[in-house]
């Protein structure tokens, strides 16, 4: 089924490789750039043949994608979602848990899906882990990036961590029981560890790093098939069972971003809920914010 019309809301850096894949998949027709900043829409638009616009009031649309700030996610999405028009939002999904909660209410309301860009689920590694590992006992979770010359807005934990927060909910199939969190400089800005005990006994160790020699993607699995070790960066996936280390197939030319575009574009053409749906969006922002309030209250503990 060809999408007719799709908007891309945010001309920035992420919004930049959305519109990549959109204009060159032939699924798609029209796709219209909206940004606050018109001449940085148009000049992304006329590198890809796209239209510009400057509100999308009264805008005929099947689809839209929401690239803009993390604060801005709600107001952008909520009138798009009570049209009853399906959107793909970038993480985390809203800037609080309650808009969060409001957007989904929204969308069940209008009789349409919300999926959430927690691009990482759509990862060849990750797939190819999830459909063989079985029954989880342990995850540990390794994110680390180097300094970026323009470092993020928001902390370590919504920048990085979050990421990780989803995988381990996937996998665990549970919700969180209890947490502990501690970060090297006290308030997690730049550095954290969370652990994860969820309510079936599975436990996940996460650590988030921006004050890394190098890019590290690392997840490992305890489970029932046995160890897993994934390297979600180099899309790669070794089976440890006994003595024998196993290199599990995977998709090594797949594009994650391209590959959660088209799986959005799967849920407006037949109206299937997503692989991550607006609620799994809320339930990883939840976990983090309460990541977030732990390392305060350790800080706040410090300095008192």
């Amino acid at each position: 089924m060809k999408i007719r019309h799709v908007a891309l809301v945010g001309a920035g850096h992420f919004g930049r490789h959305h519109l990549r894949h959109l204009t060159n998949l032939e699924r798609v027709g029209a796709v219209t750039v909206v940004d606050k900043d018109i001449e940085r829409a148009r000049t992304l638009a006329k590198a890809h043949g796209a239209d510009v616009a400057t509100t999308l009031e009264g805008c005929a649309l099947d689809a839209a994608i929401i690239a803009v700030p993390t604060e801005a996610h709600f107001l952008v999405a909520a009138p798009l979602v009570a049209r009853g028009i399906p959107v793909l939002i970038e993480k985390p999904v809203a800037a609080t848990v309650e808009e969060a909660a409001r957007l989904n209410a929204i969308a069940q309301n209008a009789g349409t899906f919300i999926q959430v860009g927690h691009i990482e689920r759509f990862s060849a590694a990750f797939d190819a882990l999830s459909k063989r590992c079985g029954p989880v006992r342990h995850i540990a979770a390794r994110r680390h990036n180097p300094p970026r010359a323009v470092p993020p807005t928001v902390d370590v934990v919504l920048d990085l961590m979050i990421h990780d927060i989803d995988l381990a909910l996937a996998l665990a199939g549970a919700p969180v029981q209890t947490m502990t969190a501690t970060a090297p400089d006290g308030i997690g800005q730049e550095a954290a560890t969370a652990q994860l005990t969820f309510m079936n006994g599975v436990v996940a160790d996460l650590s988030a790093s921006r004050l890394a020699p190098r890019m590290e993607r690392n997840l490992i699995v305890h489970a029932a098939g046995g160890v897993f070790h994934a390297d979600l960066a180099q899309k790669s996936l070794l089976h440890l069972s006994g003595q024998d280390v196993i290199q599990i197939p995977t998709d090594g030319d797949r594009d994650n971003l391209k590959e959660e575009i088209s799986s959005f574009l799967d849920v407006v053409a037949r109206r299937v809920p997503p692989k991550v749906c607006g609620e799994a969006g809320l339930s990883a922002l939840a976990v983090a914010n309460e990541v977030r309030q732990a390392l305060a209250s350790v800080a706040y503990q410090l300095t008192a």
